[in-house]
C-alpha cells in the first residue's frame, strides 16, 4: 500500500489499544491488518498481533517447539518466521531471549548446518542494528 495505508496503519496503532481494552481479539486483528497497511510481512506482522493478543509472548517459543526441529530453519518459511520475530525484538536483551529460545527448541534435535548458519546471520544482523 502507499502513503495511505501506512497512514491508515498508523492510526490504527494509536486507535488500537482502547479497542484491545474492549474486544481483545478485534484489538489483535487490527493489529495484524495494520502491520500489513504498514507495509511489514505478514508473519511478521501476524506475531505482533498474536504478542498483543497473549501477553508475555510465548508465540514464538510455542512456534518454534512445534516446528523448529523439523527442518524449518533450512528453508524460507524457517528464515521468515526467525526475522519477523527478531524484528519486534527492541533490544539486545530481546534478541538474545529469542536466539535463546530457538536453541531450547532445537536441543533435543539440533539444527543442521544450514539452519544454523541461517540463525546466526539473521541474528547477527539483527544484534548490529544495535551496535551502532
Amino acid at each position: 500500500m502507499g502513503g495511505i495505508g501506512k497512514a491508515l496503519g498508523k492510526v490504527m496503532d494509536i486507535v488500537k489499544p482502547f479497542v484491545t481494552m474492549v474486544n481483545p481479539l478485534l484489538g489483535a486483528a487490527m493489529g495484524f491488518a495494520s502491520g500489513l497497511m504498514q507495509g511489514k510481512n505478514p508473519i511478521q506482522s501476524l506475531l505482533g498481533a498474536a504478542t498483543d493478543l497473549i501477553p508475555g509472548g510465548g508465540v514464538f517459543k510455542n512456534a518454534l517447539g512445534a516446528f523448529a526441529n523439523s527442518g524449518l530453519m533450512d528453508g524460507a518459511g524457517g528464515n521468515s518466521l526467525l526475522s519477523g520475530a527478531l524484528n519486534l525484538a527492541k533490544g539486545k536483551s530481546k534478541v538474545t531471549d529469542i536466539v535463546g529460545d530457538l536453541f531450547k527448541a532445537t536441543k533435543s534435535n539440533p539444527l543442521t548446518n544450514l539452519g544454523m548458519n541461517n540463525a546466526t546471520e539473521l541474528a547477527a544482523q539483527k544484534m548490529s542494528t544495535f551496535l551502532s
